[in-house]
């Protein structure tokens, strides 16, 4: 677990595809070669029909729009469910290879280890005949919540092996103002729904989302053997609780500002806080000592939890407790338990169709062998020539933007030369970690439940082991960045950002491309994670990856001047028929880091052209100022649901794809003279509108 705000790190993601050589068979190699429909840059994606100082989405990506239709499985399909797809038809063989040899698999590596945990999700008869057999010790844990200590104890346990994260959860990382040591971050637990669909409980009774939930808890504890009325009970009170919860946290726009969730305490603060519930029982269970200090995440998080427990009887708060432990290992039990999540998909997202099962296998191994199976990708998909390539365009990114950062005329002396030593510090890593974890001691079982159980004591005992000792970063660790995911992360403590090999493949990089596409493409992606050091959040921390404000006065006041600009122009953008957002605080750090990127990635595309004249050439009558950006707005082409795009803009710190598409673009000079946009036009953003930060 990374206690560290997920808001400070970027999650933007891309795709690819590779051609890398196991033995003498590639696994996946009967896949189909990437096309246009899977976004691969092409003028047959365009609509030149329409006119790109009128819409510029639908000129740059209209084809696709009419051709593509969005699968029944996906919610929402675009550039990141076409590659995520990519990576799992990838994977198929690979999973059915460790399937096959987990018997013979030396004990403890990879392939003995995701073969193993393959196998026994595959055993759908074997999970079926289990029952509520493999998780009987968490729910006998539950009934011996008798009073506060025992309900500390509990949820000490139930994190430590893996369930759910019942009110507060626990655990040291990087501290915010000393990027050299560790300490203990406290934050609200999870609740029945993941962070990404929390708006449901702001919607009324009767709503349709908080409805379908209603009925997927009801009965999804049904099939868990209570009865009807007993279930309606469990359900309702779980609801009101984590209304409750939600009500007390942090909204989205505050939760992206590292300053909200710094909030240093003792023991004894915490405990006049939320009186009753001791934080230091909590903290002993955990085997985490007693600090001095600790952080709170959530300032205002628990008044309330203490309020909310002390008019909670016991039983309920193990009911509570129940409920969210069966929510929890649902995905390890019986495939029973996969009935009613058809409706309740349906409800919360518009697609009523699961996954296929090898996709929720490859789903639950990510979460629990994060890395070992990301080794065995690697391994098959990623050739070193790639990663070499990778960061070459990192180097030819940086170069932009250090060349950019004298001529920042906004900024005042000092700050100038201290965002320039910043930018000078920065670190990257590519692909995948120069030193893996080591999980070889590790016991995988085809006992789905004990295995997550020893998984998650393993990476609990990891984390409580960093507990006095200086800190250490682990690359490629965390579920946001792990190499097969297809995303990037900045972390402001590393002033630096991870690029996954699953994001460096065709079509986001295509070593056949012509310079245009990748520049614009890679190279705004890696533009993007490089301003994330300098947006809103980032901007906070300094070289060393140290929260203090190294700026002038003068210059935080131009900063907000400037990022208000994207304020205004997000919130003035219809994202449904009628529904205009109010999330431009919300996203402001990924519209700037949008902009950034586009703005280097061009800018250094310029710049390689100047010394590749012979490379400025245009194809299929584009220009390369042209195909670069019709190469950024074809990527972020998208269709979905109107109920994914309602939680999108509620929760998401990104912006909506068709937003991304567009809106970076209206701040570039060079982008209008590219197609002649002017004023009047559509697309056309007066000059003094148009924010040139970084």
């Amino acid at each position: 677990m990374n206690m560290r705000m997920a808001a400070v790190a970027c999650a933007l993601a891309g795709s690819l595809l590779s051609t890398a050589a196991v033995a003498t068979q590639k696994p996946g190699a009967g896949l189909p070669p990437m096309g246009p429909d899977q976004m691969v840059f092409s003028i047959a994606n365009m609509d030149r029909s329409v006119s790109p100082g009128q819409d510029f989405y639908r000129y740059a990506a209209g084809g696709w729009l009419t051709r593509v239709q969005r699968p029944e499985r996906h919610a929402s399909y675009g550039f990141f469910e076409i590659v995520a797809d990519r990576v799992q038809d990838q994977m198929g063989s690979v999973l059915q290879k460790a399937g096959q040899d987990a018997a013979t698999a030396p004990k403890g590596s990879p392939a003995q280890q995701v073969g193993t945990f393959y196998n026994a999700y595959m055993d759908v008869g074997a999970r079926r005949s289990a029952g509520l057999r493999p998780i009987r010790s968490f729910l006998d844990r539950v009934d011996q919540i008798q009073d506060m200590p025992s309900l500390a104890r509990f949820m000490a346990n139930s994190q430590r092996d893996g369930g759910p994260t019942l009110f507060l959860v626990a655990a040291p990382d990087i501290d915010f103002r000393n990027s050299k040591e560790n300490i203990i971050y406290l934050a609200a637990g999870g609740l029945g729904l993941s962070s990404d669909f929390e708006d449901v409980f702001e919607e009324p009774d009767g709503g349709p989302r908080i409805s379908g939930y209603r009925t997927y808890l009801v009965d999804t504890l049904k099939i868990a053997g209570f009865d009807a009325a007993k279930a309606a009970a469990m359900a309702d009170l779980s609801i009101r609780i984590d209304r409750t919860l939600h009500a007390a946290k942090l909204p989205p726009a505050e939760a992206g500002n590292p300053a909200k969730l710094y909030n240093p305490r003792t023991i004894a603060q915490l405990r006049n806080e939320l009186s009753s519930l001791d934080v230091g029982l909590l903290l002993d269970e955990l085997q985490f000592g007693s600090p001095e200090r600790l952080i709170l995440a959530e300032p205002r998080y628990l008044p309330a939890l203490s309020r909310l427990l002390a008019g909670l009887s016991m039983a309920e708060v193990r009911d509570y407790a129940r409920a969210r432990t069966i929510l929890t290992f649902t995905p390890y039990l019986s495939p029973d338990f996969d009935k009613p999540l058809v409706a309740f998909s349906k409800s919360l997202t518009g697609v009523g169709v699961l996954p296929p099962q090898e996709q929720r296998a490859l789903d639950l191994i990510t979460q629990n062998l994060g890395q070992p199976v990301s080794k065995l990708y690697v391994d098959n998909f990623f050739p070193a020539e790639t990663r070499q390539q990778a960061s070459e365009m990192v180097g030819l990114i940086k170069g932009a933007f250090v060349e950019r950062m004298p001529n920042r005329a906004w900024l005042s002396d000092p700050t100038r030369t201290a965002a320039i030593a910043k930018l000078d510090a920065l670190q990257f890593a590519i692909g995948y970690p120069d030193e893996w974890i080591d999980y070889r001691g590790v016991t995988v079982t085809p006992d789905l439940v004990d295995s997550k159980v020893a998984l998650a004591r393993f990476d609990h005992d990891r984390l409580r082991n960093k507990i006095g000792r200086p800190a250490k970063h682990d690359y490629f660790a965390t579920s946001k960045t792990l190499p097969m995911i297809v995303n990037a992360g900045y972390d402001p403590q590393l002033n630096g950002f991870e690029v996954p090999a699953a994001i460096i493949q065709v079509p986001m990089f295509d070593a056949k491309a012509d310079p245009a596409v990748n520049f614009c493409r890679m190279g705004a992606v890696l533009g993007h994670e490089m301003t994330h050091g300098f947006d809103w959040s980032g901007k906070q921390f300094d070289g060393s990856g140290n929260m203090r404000n190294w700026w002038q006065p003068v210059d935080d006041a131009a900063f907000d001047k400037l990022a208000g600009g994207l304020v205004a122009q997000a919130n003035s953008y219809e994202f449904l028929p009628g529904k205009i957002s109010t999330s431009g605080a919300q996203q402001v750090g990924e519209n700037m880091a949008d902009l950034g990127g586009i703005t280097l990635a061009h800018a250094a595309l310029r710049a390689y052209l100047a010394k590749h004249p012979d490379k400025d050439v245009p194809i299929d009558g584009l220009s390369q100022d042209q195909r670069c950006f019709l190469a950024w707005s074809q990527l972020w082409a998208w269709k979905g649901q109107d109920q994914m795009l309602q939680s999108l803009v509620a929760r998401d710190p990104h912006p909506p794809n068709a937003y991304r598409a567009t809106a970076p673009l209206r701040h570039l000079d060079a982008f209008y003279s590219a197609f002649g946009i002017k004023e009047g036009d559509e697309m056309w953003l007066s000059p003094e509108k148009r924010v040139r930060a970084w």
